[in-house]
């Protein structure tokens, strides 16, 4: 895997019908990185998605990563509210 991926870190699909669709990163595995984006795409069940399909971004939520490094209590609104806050700044 050339690209590195963080816990917490939001990232952008580049393929698929998801194409273009912001994620947070919340499992990661050898071959397949877990998102999830707290609205349709769960914490109960997160988007398993090759590597090669995501195009990293450099905002990484410190508090979500702590939490997912930690094994610590996390749910979906933060999720969602980590993509929003990211969406909102890159319109501005």
């Amino acid at each position: 895997m050339n690209k590195a991926f963080t816990l917490g870190q939001v990232v952008l699909s580049i393929s698929g019908h998801d194409k273009g669709n912001a994620y947070v990163v919340v499992k990661i595995e050898d071959t397949r990185i877990f998102v999830a984006d707290g609205k349709y795409k769960l914490l109960s069940a997160p988007k398993a998605k090759n590597p090669v399909h995501l195009k990293t971004t450099n905002t990484i939520d410190t508090e979500l990563n702590n939490k997912l490094t930690n094994g610590q209590k996390v749910n979906d609104q933060m999720i969602y509210h980590t993509l929003h806050t990211y969406l909102k700044s890159i319109k501005e």
